[in-house]
């Protein structure tokens, strides 16, 4: 399989990994969130990110969310520049909560995090 035809999002230690990932073209597997104020209703929510959004909508394809999932924000370039003078990359997420969750994160990170809600 070519890095091209690869749709499993990644986990990093480190954001900055993940935005360059991301702006590499991968998928990145952002860090969960906690939110009391959500359109959803108040629990974790994540987001797989890409700056490739050919490759985010082949993944939602794959996991059965659909297309309309699909929004755009800009992300930094972490490696052009200081924090304050950064570029900024058209980049793309899906995002994800309650049961979709699954879809892309590890059942026992899952389990650990909820834990903590």
């Amino acid at each position: 399989m070519s890095h091209a035809d690869d749709l499993t999002p990644r986990w990093f230690d480190r954001r900055a990994d993940g935005f360059r990932h991301a702006v590499a073209g991968g998928l990145w597997l952002a860090p969960l969130i906690y939110l009391t104020n959500a359109r959803f209703g108040p629990g974790w929510y994540g987001k797989v990110v890409s700056a490739d959004p050919n490759r985010l909508l082949r993944w939602a394809a794959s996991t059965g969310i659909p297309a309309r999932g699909l929004e755009a924000k800009s992300i930094p370039d972490v490696d052009s520049g200081p924090r304050t003078a950064r570029r900024r990359v058209p980049a793309y997420h899906i995002d994800l909560w309650g049961p979709r969750l699954a879809l892309a994160y590890d059942a026992k990170y899952l389990a650990r995090v909820e834990g903590r809600g």
